[in-house]
């Protein structure tokens, strides 16, 4: 057997673990916001474009610079690791983006823990783009090496890229180059102890699936590697206002607060609230559906079996 090709992997042997005898921290903290974001994954936010992901994303980011209220989130969710924030648009030039900060500042105030940058900005000088394919070989741009720098520099505890299709640059239906997108990722997230918010445009058929029907825009890896991924829809209620139903789709970490989802805000100049009005309205309106659902299905079995009798009927006569 050739030694040789095992030279130097020694070094490698402490990495391996026999049972619980370990020599790291175990008091590992795994949440950043529970049960929202984990610490050191990447998280997906599935939802239609121009929904208010943005915004929810916004709203997280905010609460996680500044603890939150109390440390909770919506007053509810606890912020186990409160830290800086890098959010990286590249759907919006920073004029419309300052916009968004004034109006969650004006509810939050300040927070110096939200860093942002915009790739349409007239003086950025590269395109958004993290990945790009040069004579079959999948290689980094320069905005890759410059959000490397910046999450170096500023030492966010949470990423936010929104929307993941502008950073991607490769085919999305490709999972052997969604997996290259993903290992850069999780390179940066070893690296520097962060986790990845991933805001992600999806089809009207995909929002209203369930996982298991196999609807996703994209390669199925973007879903099944992120340790979490969430959904944000809206819902119109009989009144005319618009719910916003927050749900967790998967989750690869356990929380008691998992058991509280969906739940269903109202949004108002720039924030999300936990409103038991609008929790009671979304309760009644989903009440209303079933109960008319089920007389439809009563109705139906009802003509169905006096069918049946007139079958039965017609064919005694016979």
């Amino acid at each position: 057997m050739d030694v040789k090709k095992f030279e130097g992997l020694e070094q490698f042997k402490r990495l391996i673990y026999q049972s619980i005898d370990v020599d790291f921290d175990e008091n590992y903290e795994s949440w950043i916001l529970e049960p929202l974001i984990p610490f050191e994954t990447i998280v997906v936010l599935d939802g239609l474009g121009g929904s208010g992901k943005s915004w929810f994303a916004m709203d997280l980011s905010y609460a996680i610079g500044q603890g939150a209220d109390g440390g909770k989130f919506l007053g509810k969710f606890p912020v186990k690791k409160p830290g800086a924030v890098l959010y990286i648009t590249a759907e919006e030039v920073p004029q419309m983006f300052l916009k968004r900060i004034k109006l969650i500042t004006a509810n939050y105030g300040d927070n110096e823990n939200f860093y942002w940058l915009s790739t349409l900005h007239k003086d950025f000088p590269f395109g958004s783009a993290l990945l790009q394919k040069t004579n079959l070989c999948i290689v980094w741009t320069d905005t890759a090496r410059l959000i490397e720098y910046f999450i170096r520099e500023y030492k966010p505890i949470l990423v936010v890229l929104d929307s993941m299709v502008n950073f991607y640059g490769l085919n999305e239906n490709d999972s052997s180059e969604a997996i290259v997108f993903y290992e850069m990722l999780k390179g940066w997230i070893k690296t520097y102890s962060c986790s990845f918010l991933l805001l992600h445009h999806q089809t009207k058929e995909a929002i209203r699936s369930k996982e298991e029907d196999g609807i996703f825009r994209g390669s199925i890896v973007f879903r099944e590697q992120a340790r979490e991924r969430i959904t944000y829809r809206n819902i119109e209620l009989e009144n005319g206002t618009i719910a916003r139903k927050i749900s967790i789709e998967k989750a690869n970490y356990y929380s008691p607060f998992i058991k509280d989802f969906p739940i269903h805000l109202r949004w108002d100049t720039g924030t999300h609230i936990y409103d038991e009005e609008i929790i009671k309205q979304v309760k009644k309106q989903e009440e209303n559906k079933k109960s008319f659902k089920g007389a439809n299905l009563k109705k139906n079995k009802q003509e169905e079996e006096k069918e049946e009798e007139k079958t039965d009927s017609l064919n005694l006569n016979f």
